[in-house]
């Protein structure tokens, strides 16, 4: 599957890439919908919210515990 993606300021492109592609399947033609960065730079950062590590260590028994 191919995704062409189109910038929302070039709507124009985005009908005739899709009118050009149509009956293709393995196309796509998609117009780009967001406006501007999801996140900026200068937006502090959340605190990590875990509570606990999720990562633990095998229970493996002590290795002389057979001996």
């Amino acid at each position: 599957m191919y995704y062409v993606i189109i910038g929302r300021d070039c709507a124009t492109m985005q009908q005739e890439l899709a009118t050009g592609v149509q009956g293709r399947e393995d196309v796509r033609v998609i117009l780009n919908r967001r406006y501007g960065e999801r996140r900026g730079n200068d937006q502090p950062k959340s605190p990590d919210r875990r509570r606990k590590e999720r990562r633990r260590s095998p229970d493996f028994p002590p290795a002389d515990a057979d001996a």
